[in-house]
């Protein structure tokens, strides 16, 4: 089965195509990714990758409904082949710059992108070994795989949560690029799970890719780290390819805190450090942490998704330099003991996981990550992360009162003040690009999940904390 987009018959045709496309690229200011025509291709391989192949999506939807509205105006000058269970490639017809991207499916590991300077074959000669996974409990969640547990509610609270989850599926706009496109609204109290909808055609099997959420769950893999005696807060990285240099004074308490001094460009509007390292290098860690030391190593919050990167290169290291030891460490220090199925943090051409942005969960499976820091560290009477880890994870940075290792805290300027003020102090979450959320309220107990394909952060953001402060104050 393959899906590419059709060429045009006639010369006089293709030229038509392609003075028309090449117009809407020179005219099309507001592209989100795809200034540059590397960053389209390669985001649009993957996503369409990771959501049919990794995440069991419907192709067509994840082409049309979610990858279209995002990179125009690629799609007017793009070809897709689509190989189910293999591959996507994505490039343009536009003569001497096809930036032809391919995401390479594999088997229990997900998606990875092929950039310049790597090759499909290479990456399919890794080696790898998935877990191999025992039959799932019938336990309540989030021990086991039971049902949602609503008759735990009171009428009143679940009115309170029908009404939210109403407000969170329901479409304002017709318009593709400007959809909300819920696809799971979940909610734990006291440990329990009380609230579970997803969108039409979606299950609680499907794994979501949580973008970057997965810096928090980085954040978690190097609080067992710490908790396992490999890594200390206040001791320098160690990346080899920064001794001898400013960088190797860098600590991990700086580099977990958005820290390190090292400059960064963020932006998603066409070219940039994220979109450059994401779709067009192979080793991301390495290029992130090439980056100039341009401030003192703890002063200064940049946010950046090189820098989980660079925390899961050294973090691969430091367990002996191969994927697969660092794909088992978190599959059986964190995955394992949460009752985690079928989650992956997808690799980089070289094998390194992308720690900023890659993380595939089932929303149930990031909700039990939430639940986690919502107990300490604890879980089932055991402690998986150490009270000084999970301390400094949710705690405020020097560099930042709204930012602690990985994971946003309050106060939080983003949210809107009237919210805000209704929120505990103690509220921190996991955010990830196009409207992922756990929210964790550890002093209530409460997780509350929202995943989806937003074009409008503002409006998914609003909805969800907007949930998150009537559940507070719901008894």
């Amino acid at each position: 089965m393959r899906h590419h987009r059709s060429r045009p018959a006639a010369l006089s045709a293709q030229t038509l195509a392609l003075a028309c496309a090449l117009g809407c690229l020179a005219g099309h200011a507001r592209a989100d990714l795809i200034d540059d025509l590397p960053a389209g291709t390669g985001y649009a391989a993957w996503e369409l990758c990771t959501r049919t192949q990794q995440s069991g999506d419907d192709y067509l939807r994840v082409r049309w409904s979610y990858t279209v509205p995002k990179v125009q105006p690629l799609p007017y000058v793009w070809d897709v082949d689509y190989h189910p269970g293999l591959k996507v490639d994505v490039r343009t017809f536009v003569p001497f710059i096809t930036n032809k991207r391919t995401a390479v499916y594999r088997k229990g590991l997900g998606c990875t992108l092929v950039p310049p300077g790597a090759t499909e074959a290479a990456v399919r000669a890794q080696p790898f070994k998935a877990v191999t996974l025992g039959t799932p409990s019938a336990q309540a969640w989030p021990a086991g795989e039971g049902p949602v547990q609503t008759y735990l509610n009171s009428p009143t609270l679940n009115q309170l949560l029908a009404r939210h989850g109403d407000a969170i599926f329901t479409e304002t706009s017709t318009k593709p690029g400007e959809k909300q496109n819920a696809l799971a609204f979940l909610v734990a109290r006291d440990g329990h799970l009380v609230y579970e909808r997803y969108a039409k055609d979606y299950d609680r099997q499907q794994p979501q890719l949580g973008w970057s959420m997965t810096k928090s769950l980085t954040g978690l893999i190097a609080g067992l780290m710490i908790t396992d005696g490999r890594l200390s807060l206040d001791t320098p990285v160690g990346l080899p390819q920064w001794s001898g240099s400013a960088k190797a004074a860098i600590t991990w308490r700086q580099l977990l805190n958005m820290a390190p001094g090292l400059a960064w460009n963020e932006g998603y509007a066409g070219a940039s450090d994220a979109t450059q390292m994401l779709f067009s290098q192979p080793d991301q860690g390495v290029w992130a942490a090439d980056r100039a030391l341009t401030s003192a190593p703890g002063s200064t919050f940049t946010y950046s998704t090189g820098f989980p990167n660079i925390a899961m290169l050294r973090m691969k290291q430091l367990l002996g330099g191969t994927h697969q030891a660092l794909y088992d460490y978190y599959q059986q220090r964190l995955f394992a003991p949460l009752g985690i199925r079928n989650g992956v943090v997808e690799p980089d051409a070289t094998g390194t996981p992308v720690g900023g942005a890659r993380g595939i969960l089932r929303p149930v499976d990031w909700l039990r990550l939430g639940q986690l820091v919502a107990q300490g560290g604890q879980w089932n009477g055991q402690t998986l992360i150490n009270p000084e880890a999970m301390r400094f994870l949710v705690a405020a940075s020097p560099a930042s009162n709204e930012y602690g290792g990985y994971i946003w805290r309050q106060p939080a300027t983003e949210i809107p003040a009237a919210l805000r003020a209704r929120l505990p102090v103690d509220l921190v979450w996991f955010a990830g690009h196009m409207g992922q959320f756990v929210v964790i309220v550890p002093s209530k107990n409460l997780v509350v999940l929202r995943m989806g394909v937003s074009f409008s952060k503002d409006a998914s953001r609003e909805a969800v904390f907007a949930a998150v402060a009537d559940l507070v104050e719901q008894p």
